[in-house]
């Protein structure tokens, strides 16, 4: 059932092209779930916010980050290069009554931010998509002296595997998914160095790693929507073969608990640093 989704032109793993999630943005607004609120307090706190800053949020998806953070800025720019998701964030934030928002559709290596203007840049599980060292250039030069750099992240519903039926999704997953991109995919296996070890080995300042878990109720639907969420295992990824992965999810998780409720708990994480005050040959970043 698991092929190799690779483009044959550049060998390039489907979970890391360019357009790997279109179609997904529905999926990923209805079925991802929110940060936990603790979560976005903590980034706030160590971020310092003025209240009137300008909060820059690159790989924004339909805005789960933008839309919670807008409140505490003056302005905000949400960057994403698929077009879907920036017209989710679009709509989502007008039903919140957000106005604050510039949605910009493009590569977040590419995007024109005027030097020292931002008071902090987030980056909600899409810093593993990026070219992170361009990236981490561009975030010292668009950051306030005293700016800081987050990146979030959370597990998949079947990645700890504490509860039985994760372990049976699991191996649903490992089915399912192309070859080669489970190991491609930041939240199938540990990194070898976490956000905050790169924002370290970038020169990030006060770089601190926390995490937190909180409980969720899962049914056969969400999870089917959750996959469909996701670059491996979203409807286009699967093709014609969509319904018999549908089904084939269905029967696992109904033989595990025919009353489709399947607890668990979800982690969270976010790595936080703070602008470099010096390059690393002594001199001023900007």
């Amino acid at each position: 059932m698991s092929t190799d989704r690779r483009d044959a032109g550049t060998a390039v793993p489907f979970n890391l092209r360019a357009d790997a999630y279109a179609g997904t943005a529905d999926a990923y607004a209805r079925f991802r779930v929110p940060y936990p609120p603790a979560l976005l307090a903590h980034v706030r706190r160590r971020a310092r916010l003025s209240g009137a800053g300008w909060l820059l949020d690159l790989g924004c998806g339909p805005g789960r980050v933008t839309l919670s953070l807008a409140p505490f800025f003056r302005e905000v720019w949400a960057v994403d290069r698929e077009p879907e998701m920036i017209e989710a964030g679009r709509a989502a934030a007008a039903r919140c009554g957000v106005a604050n928002v510039r949605w910009i559709v493009g590569r977040v290596e590419d995007v024109a931010v005027p030097a020292g203007s931002i008071e902090l840049v987030t980056m909600g599980e899409s810093f593993h998509r990026f070219d992170q060292p361009v990236v981490l250039r561009k975030v010292c030069a668009c950051l306030q002296p005293s700016g800081y750099v987050a990146a979030l992240g959370g597990s998949h519903p079947w990645q700890d595997s504490q509860e039985s039926w994760q372990r049976r999704c699991k191996e649903v997953w490992d089915r399912w998914v192309p070859a080669g991109a489970a190991a491609a995919h930041p939240a199938a296996h540990q990194p070898v160095l976490t956000s905050g070890q790169i924002f370290a080995g970038a020169g990030f300042e006060d770089v601190t790693e926390d995490e937190c878990d909180m409980p969720h109720v899962w049914t056969v639907e969400s999870l089917i929507g959750y996959a469909y969420s996701t670059s491996v295992l979203s409807r286009k990824a699967l093709g014609e073969q969509a319904g018999m992965f549908e089904a084939d999810l269905r029967r696992t998780l109904l033989a595990c608990d025919p009353r489709n409720v399947y607890p668990a708990r979800v982690r969270c994480w976010c790595a936080v640093g703070r602008r470099p005050r010096m390059s690393r040959t002594g001199g001023a970043l900007l």
